[in-house]
């Protein structure tokens, strides 16, 4: 059975003094992907992790990072816009700018051979989109006092032959609210001509990946990860500093309990988070890719935590086979009943592929009515990718908080007699997931059969679930019980080896990746949208038609593996 004992002896253990020493830190620099302060950060996970008895493994690899370098935004009148900004993967404009007239970008406006002026975020679709439509360069205008830095690349990770073509080819700056205001004044009375100038640095780059391993005393090859990303946008107090002075905590604390866990742990920091679109994790991905399939349990990931202020637990950002895990711990620990977030393809998610789970991102999040506004989520502070994200905006109670979370998740995930997923919820899931997309297709595609196979499942999910906890709840298991528990482990990972890719992944090809764009579930069937409004005697439809039963094949055969496991396993 699981020692409250051991969860309530690591909760205590971990020292907020601590968290917060090891933040100052880490945030005392800027920690852009491969700068200099990103490295210095790294080689203190290093010192840290030894001195905790984890091996340590730094990886310095090279990875196409983009930096911005500098911009700048001029009104026809020569009036400078002083808070303008270019973003990562944007395109460098000639030494002397790009001068042209803006236009705001509605739907019905002549954008081509235009400066594309819009509202929100700089992000991948969006700035595509104008991109597409024949834009020039684009104008972004954020909500808040600051402009908020992004990348606006739609390639995840390492760019291949296949999407390197995909990187925008136009200049992006943004300016923050009160000189949007001002931009939009001028063009209404008439004064549209504008000069932009971006300059990016887009190369390759040796950047750090940080791999520190706790081995458990039982003999294993399974591990959890647990980590976030080191490089932010300058000091990155919040976003992630915080987050990555949580993990030296957890690994200095879990490494007094060796003995009592049945799962090793491997604490990750990621480099190219923002500058290199989830590079860091991307490259361990493809360069790991047999032993995270084979052997990783759980991504526990932790990004912008333990800012001052931050109470809200309004959401879990999890796969739902985590979900009742994460609520647990967060209604013991705040006294909240968050609800489920299907996690989404952001926050180095690269490991769906290869059937991972994962469990929580962002975490605690700022009251709504005190939260940034136009952010990348609702919830997120307002200094969020900002120069004013720094140490100060961390809160020691908040971390300590945070901490306890994830300490919490972990410590039941790896020293349980079974892991403890709920894996009835994710049948449900499925069930509806489906079911929008019958009603999407309405007559002209038939989903029958994956449903029904669904409900199936969630009939055997309920035993299986029901199995977990009985033998979690055994104190001491004999020889049959402890087979038992091995297989039921053995059999989770396989469920979620099989089910994972067919509900997160477009891509068929589990060694190829997906684009760092919204993914919906089971997204292979996006096109019936399309297909609906094709006529069923088109050519159109029949050629889709019969790439949607292509892709119907696939995720039936599937959910027919994960039957016969299941039915393997006595369910």
């Amino acid at each position: 059975m699981f020692s409250q004992q051991l969860e309530k002896n690591i909760l205590e253990e971990i020292d907020s003094r601590r968290i917060m020493e090891y933040a100052r830190f880490i945030t005392s620099e800027d920690r852009e992907s491969g700068s200099p302060g990103e490295k210095r950060a790294a080689e203190f996970f290093r010192e840290k992790m030894e001195e905790f008895g984890l091996d340590v493994d730094i990886h310095y690899v090279e990875n196409y990072i983009s930096l911005p370098v500098s911009a700048s935004l001029n009104l026809q009148d020569g009036d400078a816009l002083r808070s303008c900004i270019t973003h990562s993967y944007g395109a460098s404009t000639e030494s002397d700018g790009l001068t042209g007239e803006a236009v705001f970008a509605s739907e019905e406006m002549e954008i081509s051979g235009k400066i594309a002026v819009m509202r929100g975020l700089a992000s991948a679709i969006p700035c595509k989109e104008l991109e597409n439509r024949g834009a020039i360069g684009i104008i972004c205008i954020t909500s808040g006092d600051y402009p908020y830095n992004m990348s606006i690349s739609p390639i995840w990770g390492h760019p291949v032959p296949s999407t390197i073509g995909m990187l925008p080819k136009i200049p992006v700056v943004t300016v923050n609210n009160p000189d949007g205001e001002n931009l939009l004044t001028h063009l209404k009375n008439g004064a549209s001509r504008v000069k932009i100038h971006a300059e990016v640095s887009t190369k390759f780059r040796t950047v750090p990946v940080c791999i520190a391993t706790l081995k458990a005393l039982k003999q294993t090859e399974r591990f959890v990860m647990f980590g976030g990303h080191i490089d932010s946008w300058h000091k990155g107090g919040a976003d992630n500093g915080g987050s990555n002075a949580i993990i030296l905590e957890l690994a200095r604390v879990f490494s007094k309990h060796v003995q009592d866990l049945n799962v090793n742990i491997r604490f990750v920091w990621w480099s190219g988070h923002s500058n290199g679109r989830y590079s860091g994790s991307n490259w361990y991905a493809d360069t790991y890719w047999e032993d995270i399939h084979d052997n990783a349990v759980v991504n526990f990931d932790i990004d912008t935590v333990g800012a001052k202020g931050s109470n809200n637990f309004d959401h879990i950002e999890c796969n739902k086979q985590l979900y009742a895990l994460g609520r647990s711990v967060v209604k013991e620990r705040t006294g909240q009943d968050p609800q489920y977030m299907r996690i989404q393809r952001n926050g180095d998610q690269s490991f769906w592929a290869h059937g991972v789970p994962t469990l929580f991102e962002c975490l605690s999040l700022q009251p709504f009515t005190k939260a940034g506004k136009g952010t990348f989520m609702p919830g997120l502070p307002w200094y969020w990718h900002t120069t004013q994200d720094l140490f100060e905006q961390l809160g020691e109670e908040e971390l300590l908080r945070d901490a306890q979370i994830y300490a919490a998740a972990i410590c039941r995930t790896t020293a349980n007699n079974v892991y403890p997923f709920s894996f009835g919820e994710l049948a449900a899931e499925m069930l509806t997931d489906l079911k929008k997309h019958q009603e999407i297709a309405d007559k002209k595609f038939d989903l029958g059969e994956l449903s029904q196979l669904v409900e199936e499942l969630g009939d055997r999910f309920k035993k299986l679930d029901a199995e977990i906890v009985q033998l979690n709840s055994v104190a001491t298991l004999n020889t049959e019980m402890a087979s038992r528990a091995a297989l039921l482990n053995d059999l989770s990972m396989e469920l979620n080896r099989v089910l994972i890719p067919i509900h997160y992944c477009k891509n068929g090809d589990l060694f190829q990746v997906d684009l760092a764009v919204p993914i919906p579930a089971f997204p292979e069937f996006c096109d019936l949208e399309k297909l609906a409004e094709l006529s069923p005697s088109s050519d159109e439809f029949k050629f889709l038609e019969r790439q949607l039963i292509r892709e119907r094949n696939r995720v039936f055969h599937f959910l027919k593996k994960a039957h016969r496991l299941l039915e393997a396993a006595g369910f």
